[in-house]
């Protein structure tokens, strides 16, 4: 049997590059008539409420996400595709500096690294194709005959959507949780947080923050990050 594998979970905005993406995605998606356009713009309405609060009022990420799946009705796979490769080719530009020599020392720490992220799925597959990733999963609406249906199939960024793709890749690919390793900046972080031996609150929000206390996780911000990392690769390394 082989070993259970170690792997290092990495949220996307706020994590490895400010701003959120998915804004980004839907102007595009919007500005090219790729979705429907009201739709569109009522989901990036609801994404501006959502970045203004400190805290999202109850049910907004729902409801981003029903807008969300609502405009990609009809689209086409290949202009989803299209739409996600434009937005990550601008954003790529805003990774925070530290990012490069993250990833080396956490490939050098023998992890598997995987965006998960409240974001859509295309722009995060892009990303982690990009930047030499295992894999990268973010929100999905079904496809059928190379269309979106409308209907929504995983929302990492509502309650239990992080949480319930750990344990998929747990029960697909085996998980060495003890030597595993997340790190976020937001509340639905957390829940990986929980899974993992070694969790990182990367300048939490302030929701992270408050779930934070009395917990063993570590605490980095832009100046910290490296060596924080550092020392929980090198402790996984030394057991």
């Amino acid at each position: 049997m082989n070993p259970a594998a170690k792997y290092a979970i990495l949220d996307l905005d706020g994590t490895l590059l400010p701003g959120h993406t998915s804004r980004h995605y839907l102007r595009v998606l919007v500005d090219d008539g790729t979705c429907d356009r009201q739709a569109g713009l009522s989901c990036l309405e609801a994404i501006d409420r959502f970045a203004a609060a400190d805290k999202a009022p109850p049910g907004l990420t729902e409801e981003i996400y029903r807008l969300y799946a609502l405009a990609m009705k009809g689209a086409s796979v290949e202009q989803a595709r299209f739409a996600a490769q434009k937005t990550w080719r601008a954003s790529r530009g805003k990774l925070f500096s530290f990012v490069p020599d993250l990833l080396s020392l956490l490939r050098a720490s023998g992890r598997r690294i995987h965006l998960l992220s409240g974001n859509h799925d295309f722009p995060v597959q892009e990303a982690a194709i990009d930047l030499g990733l295992s894999g990268g999963h973010g929100a999905v609406v079904e496809v059928a005959d190379g269309r979106f249906t409308g209907r929504l199939l995983s929302a990492p960024g509502a309650a239990g959507g992080k949480l319930a793709f750990v344990r998929c890749l747990a029960e697909a690919a085996g998980f060495d949780a003890e030597n595993s390793l997340a790190i976020g900046n937001s509340a639905s972080d957390a829940e990986v947080f929980s899974c993992v031996g070694k969790a990182v609150a990367f300048e939490p929000d302030a929701e992270l923050r408050r779930l934070s206390a009395g917990q063993p996780w570590h605490l980095a911000d832009r100046r910290t990050i490296l060596g924080v990392c550092a020392r929980l690769a090198g402790h996984s390394a030394a057991a």
